[in-house]
């Protein structure tokens, strides 16, 4: 038990010696022993989710659909089958992820910033989530017997990071305790 305390967030390692010199004389039994791993297990998993790394995670989602966006970008510039699809999917990468970077950089103080991101990730997820499903349907049975993977792969982008950042906005603003969180 000792180790499970060491491995503790600094804010709770004074709880964790506490709880060790009140439980000295306890039964030993599994079912506690369980409970205090759950109980670091989660702290660490909440610590993790809820702090710097999830903020990171953002940050990358964000970096590799804005450069994905470019791609696109150059890929509809540069090729002779131009589908305003990849111009759309281009623009909705670059919008995404350039917002969201330039919110979480501190710029989206204002109330408004805030429900533009919310509203904004919210439609990213769904749009995302329901391009995922369509070109994984479509995949069953493609067309021509090619299946294509790219809409796959930015479906899959939009809504990661749709879901990424509304989680970690939800858990920034609970941990804060803040009704109108300004800022991730």
């Amino acid at each position: 038990m000792r180790l499970l305390v060491a491995l503790l967030p600094r804010s709770r390692r004074d709880w964790g010696r506490a709880l060790l010199a009140e439980t000295a004389h306890a039964d030993k039994s599994l079912r506690w022993i369980l409970g205090g791993v759950r109980l670091v297990g989660w702290s660490w998993f909440d610590w993790m989710i809820g702090g710097n790394l999830m903020k990171t995670v953002v940050a990358t989602l964000s970096t590799v659909n804005v450069a994905m966006g470019l791609f696109l970008m150059g890929l509809f510039v540069f090729t002779v089958d131009n589908a305003s699809v990849v111009l759309a999917l281009a623009v909705g990468l670059i919008i995404q992820g350039g917002y969201t970077l330039w919110y979480m950089w501190g710029a989206g103080k204002q109330s408004w910033a805030t429900r533009v991101l919310l509203v904004g990730q919210t439609l990213a997820l769904l749009v995302g989530a329901g391009g995922f499903l369509i070109s994984t349907l479509n995949n069953v049975a493609p067309r021509g017997g090619d299946p294509e993977y790219g809409p796959i792969v930015v479906g899959a982008a939009i809504a990661t990071q749709a879901a990424a950042t509304l989680y970690f906005y939800a858990v920034r603003r609970e941990a804060t305790g803040s009704k109108a969180s300004v800022g991730i």
